[in-house]
């Protein structure tokens, strides 16, 4: 008999990955799910490849955690109705937390779909249950960036100051914006290495430019806070 693999994934979900968000309290959303708690909104969703196909269906998890003042003082945008990850001032795999790497779970013919249910439930429930559990305030948020360098290298400088500045760690958070402001005035060139197929390998070095958004964005912070840059 063949298999219908996006069929099981949609079983998968509705068995195992929907019962545990709705037991911890999420709504959900299409594959996505979101909770309020305190000042922050934890998140989280599935995310398909885009080379799924008949013999081969591919997902990962991310996940985050989101503040409305952060967010209004970084963007001067209106909230999201529904979080999803790019919106959060912290997100990243589930499976740089478990692997170490970014991990992708995988239906196909070398795995069975009780395997697969049986791993994802034991990830979900012995790693994600315990960050949601850990981090559910301004101040967790801070101390999970602090332990966890990957984090600290992807939240945006402009969120960090934001959020130490909400969690009255004002004096790291002047010394932040004003070393970001610096080292904007000031870019270095960078370098892309492309790697052919055939053995060819390119690399392209681009010239240092301002970016005059980013300045004005770290002003703007810096007028509404009162931090003399």
């Amino acid at each position: 008999m063949t298999r219908e693999f996006q069929k099981e994934f949609d079983e998968i979900v509705k068995r195992t990955v929907a019962p545990f968000f709705k037991g911890l309290g999420f709504k959900k959303n299409g594959n996505g799910f979101n909770k309020e708690i305190h000042d922050i909104v934890q998140m989280a969703n599935i995310q398909k490849s885009q080379w799924n196909h008949a013999d081969n269906v591919s997902f990962t998890f991310n996940i985050g955690f989101f503040n409305a003042d952060i967010y209004k003082g970084s963007w001067d945008k209106d909230i999201p109705k529904f979080i999803r990850e790019y919106d959060c001032q912290i997100h990243f795999r589930l499976g740089h937390i478990i692997k170490q790497s970014d991990y992708w779970y995988e239906l196909n013919e070398k795995v069975t779909v009780d395997q697969l249910e049986n791993e994802i439930k034991d990830h979900l429930d012995k790693f994600l249950r315990p960050i949601f559990e850990r981090v559910q305030t301004l101040n967790s948020m801070k101390e999970f960036i602090e332990k966890n360098e990957s984090l600290r290298i992807t939240t945006p400088t402009t969120d960090q100051i934001l959020l130490l500045l909400k969690t009255g760690d004002r004096v790291k958070a002047e010394k932040l914006l004003r070393d970001e402001y610096k080292e904007s005035l000031t870019p270095k060139e960078s370098v892309s290495v492309t790697n052919y197929p055939d053995g060819r390998r390119e690399e392209k070095i681009s010239k240092p430019t301002i970016n005059k958004v980013y300045i004005d964005r770290l002003k703007r912070l810096a007028a509404l806070n009162k931090i003399e840059l």
